[in-house]
């Protein structure tokens, strides 16, 4: 079983390619962490200002130690672009 981690965020208005922007710059430094098993980011086809970041994690606990890592000054560019905080969800792949 793996865990994935979903992210639903909306860029404000005319910011889209600014998000897109940094949040390639984050899954740069999110793939090569322990326990990442990969990092995908996907756009709304219809809404441009829309971007969906999947990120596959052997645990739970490897992506909360992950975002340790990281540290909170990571997603600061990201949220500083984002219209609302972002949607997101834990879920298990049911393999």
């Amino acid at each position: 079983m793996t865990y994935v981690r979903y992210y639903r965020m909306t860029a404000r208005e005319g910011q889209g390619t600014a998000l897109r922007a940094v949040l390639e710059t984050l899954l740069a430094k999110v793939e090569p962490l322990a326990g990442c098993q990969g990092v995908e980011l996907l756009n709304d086809a219809d809404k441009a200002d829309i971007y969906v970041l999947l990120e596959r994690w052997t645990s739970g606990e490897a992506h909360k130690e992950g975002g340790r890592m990281l540290g909170k000054e990571a997603f600061a560019p990201i949220m500083a672009v984002l219209s609302s905080p972002p949607e997101s969800a834990s879920l298990n792949t049911l393999d």
